[in-house]
């Protein structure tokens, strides 16, 4: 049974990777214990997924945290179960995190177990608009909001926007089309581009390195002073160039927000859910 948690979310998600190669097991029990990060902390929350809906878990205090137990079917063969777990607290230094136990037992036996820390989120960025789907046209600016949020209680003197552009040509003119590269083949993008950020003053040019290396299709943007425990609202828009051509095709956008928090030894990241554009 492995997990994996999720960074730059205020609900951390893990995905418990199952193999069953014995006989179907119904109604085994899953025991989930979080620890407390600190004393007096506020208790966290846990949800499992069932039939495609978050469901809680309720949680009971013991000596080493918080323990909930639900029961599942163990089907043979390979299966995931999900769990969200929500922290409701803000990390105090980097790398802060809650121990996260998970036990599966059959009866008296022992099926699984796994052990690991559920890092607690520093920055997050949430996106407010456009909403989907969204078209792009040459001469007319579209803008895209995003909630900036520092969950720590540390400082970030010099936070930075990243949006990483990929482009390719659509099978399909219908924006609600899910298949964004059906070739798989990412075009150049980020030179056929005209974008701004906004800062106090007003709008800014935004360029990316034209030199063929890793960030040579991403803008990166100053967004300055982020205190503890605050949030601030990240404004930036764009163009279609006379390089972009008539054909239909499909813009991806994937916003990072990173930054040094005082007295950390590493950058926090965190990712907003990608956005996806028709060119017309």
């Amino acid at each position: 049974m492995n997990t994996t948690g999720t960074r730059g979310d205020t609900q951390l998600g893990m995905a418990l990777d199952l193999s069953n190669e014995g006989r179907p097991r119904p109604d085994v029990a899953v025991r989930v214990r979080i620890g407390l990060g600190h004393p007096g902390d506020p208790r966290p929350g846990l949800e499992r997924k069932l039939d495609g809906n978050w469901k809680k878990v309720e949680l009971a205090p013991d000596k080493q945290g918080l323990t909930g137990t639900f029961r599942m079917d163990l089907p043979r063969g390979n299966s995931l179960a999900f769990l969200r777990v929500t922290p409701r607290v803000s990390p105090r230094v980097e790398g802060d995190g809650l121990p996260v136990d998970v036990t599966m037992t059959d009866g008296s036996s022992t099926l699984a177990r796994k052990q690991q820390t559920a890092r607690l989120a520093t920055l997050s960025l949430d996106r407010v608009s456009p909403k989907e789907p969204a078209v792009l046209r040459k001469g007319r600016w579209t803008e895209v909001v995003y909630t900036i949020t520092n969950h720590s209680h540390s400082s970030y003197p010099k936070a930075q926007v990243q949006a990483e552009l990929s482009a390719c040509t659509a099978d399909s003119d219908d924006p609600w089309d899910p298949d964004d590269c059906p070739d798989g083949a990412a075009q150049p993008s980020a030179t056929a581009l005209r974008t701004q950020w906004r800062d106090g003053s007003g709008w800014r040019e935004a360029t990316a390195p034209d030199d063929g290396s890793l960030l040579a299709e991403t803008l990166t943007m100053p967004f300055g002073a982020l205190p503890a425990d605050s949030s601030r609202t990240f404004r930036f828009r764009f163009t279609g160039s006379e390089e972009l051509d008539g054909n239909v095709r499909r813009l991806m956008i994937t916003a990072r927000v990173n930054g040094k928090a005082v007295g950390a030894a590493e950058r926090s990241l965190g990712i907003a859910s990608p956005l996806t554009f028709d060119i017309r």
